[in-house]
């Protein structure tokens, strides 16, 4: 409980230190909702769905963990992640407090992220379907499930890497992801819309809503344990 009393005033100190974050957050997410909108609605009026609208949702949703802060803008040019796991080192902040810090700041970033996100997604592309308060929120909190899982892994690449290696390892993702939606496509299946069907049927008591969040955060939890202890050993200079 110290360490996250620790991480709290680290979390508060990181999101008020750079206040455009916020508004270039707001903005992405805006346009990246839009976006996920105006591809569904195309996708519905041709009666396809492409397997690229999975491997969109699929990137998009754990971007919603992250802020755009100016670290997050040049940690290629600056390796601004390992300057500033240096940094807390140096002060000294203990791993666990920079990495509970970092947790709460991935989950605070998800409720703000997902108030655009999802908001412009249902007006764009979904206010025309029926869902009730509850199951929107249900598809929304199963989306931000398979988003938290990742960002554990997001996690593990910014701490445990190089700002260049961070980025290969981002890039890899994209073709991994495009593969798996293509391979649900072809099994006959969509991904997008099996989860906007169960949140309809069975809104808050969604049986993949609960299960994906439990995934999420026991995925998160097993890649921050993982990361803390090779985080000790890593070498900074």
């Amino acid at each position: 409980m110290n360490a996250w009393n620790q991480a709290w005033w680290l979390t508060r100190y990181e999101l008020n230190k750079d206040k455009l974050q916020w508004l270039w957050t707001a903005v992405f997410m805006v346009y990246a909702g839009g976006m996920g909108g105006v591809m569904l609605l195309g996708q519905r009026q041709e009666d396809f769905f492409s397997p690229f609208g999975d491997a969109y949702f699929m990137l998009m949703c754990p971007f919603q963990g992250f802020m755009f802060s100016r670290r997050s803008f040049r940690y290629i040019q600056e390796d601004s992640y390992t300057q500033m796991l240096t940094y807390y080192r140096r002060i000294p902040i203990p791993e666990p407090t920079v990495m509970w810090s970092r947790i709460q700041q991935s989950l605070i970033a998800f409720v703000y992220n997902g108030i655009f996100f999802y908001g412009l997604l249902y007006v764009v592309g979904l206010r025309t379907e029926g869902f009730r308060w509850d199951q929107y929120l249900a598809f929304a909190l199963t989306c931000t499930g398979y988003g938290i899982l990742v960002t554990g892994l997001y996690i593990y690449g910014e701490f445990l890497h190089s700002g260049k290696k961070y980025l290969l390892l981002n890039l890899l993702f994209v073709p991994v992801v495009i593969i798996i939606s293509i391979l649900i496509r072809m099994a006959g299946g969509n991904g997008f819309q099996l989860l906007l069907d169960t949140s309809r049927a069975w809104g808050m008591l969604s049986p993949i809503m609960w299960a994906t969040l439990l995934a999420g955060l026991t995925g998160l939890w097993l890649f921050s344990r993982l990361t803390m202890k090779k985080l000790a050993k890593r070498d900074l200079s």
